[in-house]
C-alpha cells in the first residue's frame, strides 16, 4: 500500500495530466444527472464511494468496507487508484481493530489493486485535529475527506457534482436509497457545506459545485433557531434543485451610534451581508426565519432580474395588523431575491452611512435606499409572502408575522397547525433531534405542549447523538464484516453497562444523600416533638395543681361563715322575686 504522503512524489502521479488539469470530485447527489453535460476530458476525477461503479475515474474514493464489496467487479477496470482509511468503516464505523491490511487479506479486489501498486493509504480522523502528511480531518462525509486530501496534494483548482445538499441521490443510485443514503444518522447532506469551506479556505483552494446550489439566507436570533430549522425542512421538502439553507444569527455587525438607528431585532441588517457571504457571485434568496414553505423555491428562485438588483412582494395590511402603526403596507423585504453580482454592499459602510445621516432606518429597511428606485420590484408573487394568511393551492409560504401567536410559543394561532405539522415531519425524519427539542423546550423558545415530538424522533441514542444505520454483510468479507459489527456491538453493550451502572450508583448515592437528609431532620423532629411534649406536660401538670386549688379553694368557701351568712341574706331575696 502507498502512503498518501509518499503517493505525491510517485512516478505514476507526476504525469502531466495529473498535474496541470482542474480535478473534478464525483458525487451521488441530485446534481449527477447533470453530468452529461461536463467534459470530462478537461479534468481529472475523483469519484464517492459508489460512482465509481458507473463512469470511469482517475482516483475512486471509499471509506466503507461494504462500499468495496459492492463495486469489486469495477474498481480494477473503472479506477486508475483507490484511497482508503488506514481503518476502513463498517456500517459508518471505523473497524477498530482492523486494518486495511487485515481487509485486503479477505477481499480479492484490494489484494489485486495493492499488487499493481493502486492502492493508497491515509489516517482518517472523525472530529478530531489531523496532524501529518497522512491524517485527514473530517466531520460528517467523504466528501470532506475527498476535498481536504486533493488539498493536501496542492490541487488549487477543484469542482465538484453530485455533492450536493438535502437527503437525496440522484436517481441513478435509488437503489441505494434504503441502504446507505445518510446511512451515518445525520439529518442531511447540507452538514458537509461547512467543512468544505473550510478547507477550501485553508488551503486557498478555488472550489465551488459546477451545478451552483440555491443559497437561501435566513435571518434568526438564538430564539428562533427551532423554527428556522423547521423552515429550512419545508425548503428541502418541495425543493427540486439543490439548494443550501444558511442561518444567520449573531452575524457580527457593528451597531450604529444613535439608538434610534439601532435594529429592531437582531437579525434587521443580517440582510445587508447576504453579497459578501455569497461572494459578491450569482443570486441569493432571503428569508425571516418566522415562515414556513409549501412550494418549491426553483419558481422563485427563477424569477429573472432584468435591470433590477432586488426582487420583492407587495402586501397590503392584513387583518391581524390593522389599527397597528408597526404594520409597513407596501413593498415587503422579507422575502428577496438579491443579485449579489450587483450589490457591493459592505455593513461596515452601510452603518457608517446612518451615522452620518446619509439615510435613516425607515429609509434603509422599508425603502431599500442602497440601490436606485428603478433597480427594486415587486415582481415576486405575494402567494410567497403570506402575512397571517394561508389558502391551500395558492400559498406558497406563509409568515408568522406577529409575534405573540406564533405557533412555537402560541397554541391558539388559527394557522399554527400547519406549523406543528412541519415540526412533526422533521422531528420524525430525523432532521430535528430529541435533544434540540429539550433544549428548546428548557429555554422556553418552545411551548410545552409541543414536548411530545421528542417521542417521535428517531435515529439518536438518549443523549441525542446519530445512529448509524447497520448496512448488510455483503461480499467476500461478509463474515469478517458480520464479527466487526457483534465486537462493536458488544463494547457498545459495555459501555452502555458502564453508564447505566455509575447512572445508578449515582442515584443510589443520591438516594443515600436524601435519605441521610430526611433522617437528620426526622431527629430533628423527634427532638422538637418531645421538648414539646415535655413542654405541654409541664404546662398540664400546672394547669391541672391550679385547678384542684380552685376547687379547694370553693369548697373552703362553700364552708365559710360568710358564705352562710350571705346566702341567709340572699335567699328571701330570690323568693320574693319568684312571687
Amino acid at each position: 500500500m502507498i502512503e498518501l504522503k509518499d503517493w505525491l512524489n510517485h512516478s505514476s502521479f507526476q504525469i502531466k495530466p495529473f498535474q496541470t488539469k482542474p480535478w473534478l470530485i464525483i458525487g451521488k447527489g441530485p446534481t449527477y444527472t447533470k453530468l452529461n453535460e461536463v467534459n470530462l476530458t478537461e479534468y481529472n476525477t475523483l469519484s464517492l464511494n459508489h460512482v465509481v461503479r458507473e463512469l470511469k475515474v482517475n482516483v475512486a474514493h471509499i471509506i466503507d468496507i461494504d462500499v468495496v464489496e459492492a463495486c469489486a467487479d469495477k474498481l480494477l477496470t473503472n479506477c486508475d487508484w483507490l484511497i482508503m482509511p488506514r481503518r476502513p468503516h463498517v456500517s459508518c464505523r471505523p473497524s477498530e481493530i482492523l486494518t486495511l491490511e487485515d481487509w485486503k487479506n479477505s477481499i480479492p479486489v484490494l489484494r489485486e489493486l495493492d499488487q499493481a501498486g493502486k492502492l493508497v493509504v491515509y489516517d482518517l480522523m472523525f472530529g478530531e485535529t489531523a496532524h501529518g502528511d497522512s491524517q485527514i480531518e473530517v466531520n460528517y462525509f467523504s466528501s470532506e475527506a475527498a476535498l481536504g486530501i486533493l488539498a493536501r496534494l496542492g490541487i488549487k483548482t477543484i469542482r465538484s457534482i453530485g455533492v450536493d445538499g438535502g437527503r437525496k441521490y440522484s436517481n441513478t443510485f435509488c437503489d441505494l436509497d434504503n441502504e446507505t443514503n445518510l446511512a451515518n444518522g445525520q439529518p442531511s447532506f447540507d452538514l458537509q457545506f461547512e467543512k468544505l469551506e473550510k478547507i477550501a479556505d485553508n488551503y486557498q483552494i478555488d472550489y465551488r459545485p459546477i451545478v451552483e446550489p440555491m443559497l437561501v439566507f435566513v435571518g434568526a436570533d438564538r430564539s428562533q433557531l427551532l423554527p428556522t430549522k423547521v423552515l429550512e425542512y419545508s425548503i428541502h421538502k418541495h425543493a427540486t434543485r439543490p439548494v443550501r439553507v444558511i442561518y444567520m444569527v449573531d452575524l457580527p455587525v457593528p451597531k450604529p451610534k444613535n439608538e434610534a438607528n439601532r435594529p429592531r431585532t437582531g437579525f434587521s441588517f443580517s440582510r445587508f451581508v447576504i453579497p459578501k457571504l455569497a461572494k459578491y457571485r450569482g443570486r441569493a434568496l432571503y428569508l425571516d426565519s418566522d415562515m414556513l414553505v409549501f412550494s418549491d423555491v426553483s419558481a422563485l428562485w427563477d424569477i429573472e432580474f432584468g435591470k433590477q438588483k432586488i426582487l420583492c412582494t407587495w402586501q397590503e395590511v392584513p387583518e391581524v395588523w390593522k389599527n397597528n402603526p408597526g404594520f409597513h403596507p407596501g413593498r415587503q423585504f422579507s422575502v428577496m431575491l438579491l443579485d449579489c453580482d450587483r450589490l457591493p454592499w459592505k455593513i461596515e459602510d452601510i452603518v457608517a452611512g446612518l451615522d452620518r445621516g446619509d439615510f435613516t432606518y425607515a429609509q434603509l429597511l422599508f425603502e431599500m435606499c442602497l440601490v436606485g428606485k428603478d433597480e427594486i420590484e415587486d415582481r415576486i408573487p405575494p402567494g410567497w409572502n403570506c402575512l397571517e394568511h394561508y389558502e391551500e393551492g395558492s400559498t406558497n409560504l406563509i409568515h408568522y408575522t406577529a409575534i405573540p401567536t406564533q405557533p412555537w410559543t402560541y397554541d391558539k394561532n388559527p394557522h399554527g397547525h400547519l406549523w406543528e405539522k412541519a415540526l412533526t415531519e422533521a422531528v420524525s425524519s430525523g432532521w430535528i433531534t430529541a435533544a434540540e427539542i429539550e433544549e428548546e423546550l428548557e429555554k422556553g423558545y418552545l411551548r410545552q405542549s409541543l414536548a411530545y415530538v421528542k417521542e417521535l424522533a428517531k435515529n439518536q441514542t438518549a443523549y441525542g447523538e446519530p445512529i448509524p444505520v447497520e448496512s448488510p454483510d455483503v461480499g467476500n468479507s461478509a463474515k469478517l464484516q458480520h464479527l466487526v459489527k457483534e465486537l462493536r456491538n458488544a463494547r457498545a453493550e459495555v459501555i452502555a453497562s458502564a453508564k447505566k451502572l455509575r447512572r445508578t450508583q449515582a442515584e443510589l448515592t443520591n438516594t443515600k444523600d436524601k435519605l441521610n437528609a430526611a433522617l437528620q431532620e426526622t431527629d430533628k423532629f423527634r427532638r422538637h416533638l418531645d421538648e414539646t411534649i415535655q413542654v405541654t406536660a409541664a404546662v398540664e401538670d400546672q394547669y391541672r395543681q391550679k385547678v384542684v386549688a380552685l376547687e379547694n379553694d370553693k369548697h373552703a368557701l362553700y364552708r365559710s361563715k360568710t358564705w352562710k351568712l350571705g346566702r341567709l341574706i340572699t335567699k328571701p331575696v330570690e323568693l320574693l322575686k319568684k312571687r
